[in-house]
């Protein structure tokens, strides 16, 4: 496969797509006519989301002034405090500082699991700082902070402006923070093309429409999803046994909210799907191709050896991926999660310049030949090559995942926000 199916595809959707605007709605537009120019069939499902456009944002320190970006979900905001720095999220516990009305000062945000116990020390803000200094990284907090009233306010900024405003440290300052957090409407595509057995097992593939704010998202994921446009086309021609079903998922950026929204509809369909591949991250002209199983060790070796006896170099390991996979590994289904790194554009993604100019389709080709293959081998065997289980440890780290990003278990596909019958707690 040459990979310019998924190159030109990501041509005619490049630019920011941020779930449930204007820009991301044309790209839906663009694989719309794809899937009709083929003659997939698909629909679409839509569902409610919190976003945010995020503005500048701005550190005051007496004369002073530093740029930042703000956090998504947490604008608009306009907050004064005293600067404190520390080093570590787990500070916050370890020392015995009064943070009242303080605004603090860390190298990493905390997990969301720790925003609630942040909040009841009276914080007003958070400052982060950058991995560099010459591009804008995109960050945001979880719909789940916005939805329980959670939000603290964050900002991001440069490496080399924050050791200078360490010098601040104790002092009053004002950080300010542009935009506008609203509730939208996000769509995922879904098409299938229908195997020529009867059975009802099917396989799905998966990857996410969306981007972060300020990013493009060439490599993350019209990389991704560019393969896909390039599997339908070739599946469309060379039919399996069993149905392959696409999804396009919108809001994955947000907290997979298309997935998670797509299996709380359809936990029926679960126990008949095989098995997952998501693909997110793709396209490094110069890299390593990666299969990450969130299942168990014999899929792993199933995808060591199609990887070899076809002559594609992948290195293969067992854990979970942040991405849409986990709403179907939650539910049992193994999932094996594709992506290309090592090169420009993955070490760009979530900032501003995660570009098409870094990518090609030779970039693009090894993970549509791989996943061409493990398609074939498992969608026309005589009975499912890919033990379909996840392993313990595995279901145990998809739990952990979770609840460390706030998100109880009864409400990883169940009680979502946007339903109306969401259990009290």
């Amino acid at each position: 496969m040459s990979g310019k199916i998924a190159y030109n595809m990501m041509l005619k959707v490049k630019g920011i797509r941020i779930a449930g605007t204007v820009e991301e709605r044309a790209a839906i537009k663009t694989i719309e006519k794809f899937l009709k120019d083929i003659k997939v069939d698909y629909k679409k499902e839509t569902f409610p989301i919190d976003i945010s456009s995020v503005g500048k944002g701005e550190i005051i320190s007496g004369k002073k002034k530093f740029s930042g970006t703000p956090y998504g979900l947490s604008v608009p905001f306009n907050v004064s405090g005293r600067l404190i720095c520390i080093e570590s999220p787990e500070d916050f516990k370890n020392l015995n500082y009064d943070f009242s009305n303080s605004i603090v000062m860390i190298k990493e945000r905390p997990t969301h699991k720790m925003f609630a116990d942040i909040k009841k020390k009276n914080v007003k803000c958070m400052i982060t700082y950058s991995r560099t200094d010459d591009r804008t990284s995109s960050l945001h907090l979880s719909s789940w902070m916005f939805r329980d009233k959670c939000i603290i306010p964050m900002i991001d900024m440069k490496y080399s402006d924050a050791v200078k405003l360490m010098e601040n440290q104790n002092k009053k300052i004002v950080v300010n923070g542009s935009g506008k957090t609203y509730k939208s409407n996000a769509t995922s595509v879904i098409a299938e093309i229908r195997g020529t057995s009867k059975t009802s097992e099917t396989i799905y593939v998966m990857g996410h429409i969306d981007s972060v704010p300020f990013s493009p998202g060439a490599s993350d994921n019209s990389g991704g999803l560019g393969i896909i446009a390039e599997l339908m086309s070739y599946f469309k021609k060379n039919t399996p046994k069993r149905s392959i079903v696409f999804c396009l998922f919108s809001g994955e950026e947000w907290g997979l909210w298309g997935s998670r929204f797509y299996v709380s509809r359809n936990k029926e369909k679960m126990a008949d799907i095989n098995f997952g591949i998501n693909i997110d991250v793709a396209g490094d002209i110069l890299g390593n191709n990666f299969c990450v199983v969130t299942g168990n060790d014999e899929i792993c070796a199933v995808a060591k050896s199609v990887a070899k006896y076809n002559g594609i170099t992948l290195k293969v390991s067992k854990d979970i991926y942040s991405s849409d996979n986990m709403a179907f590994s939650f539910h049992g289904v193994p999932t094996l999660n594709l992506f290309r790194a090592g090169g420009l554009p993955s070490g760009y993604v979530h900032t501003s310049d995660d570009r098409m100019e870094f990518i090609s389709p030779d970039g693009l080709s090894p993970l549509v030949d791989f996943a061409v293959k493990i398609l074939e081998f498992a969608g026309n065997g005589a009975v499912n090559p890919l033990e379909r289980r996840v392993d313990e440890n595995t279901k145990k780290k998809i739990e952990d995942y979770f609840i460390n990003r706030g998100i109880q278990l009864d409400e990883v596909t169940d009680n979502l926000p946007y339903k109306k019958n969401k259990k009290k707690n």
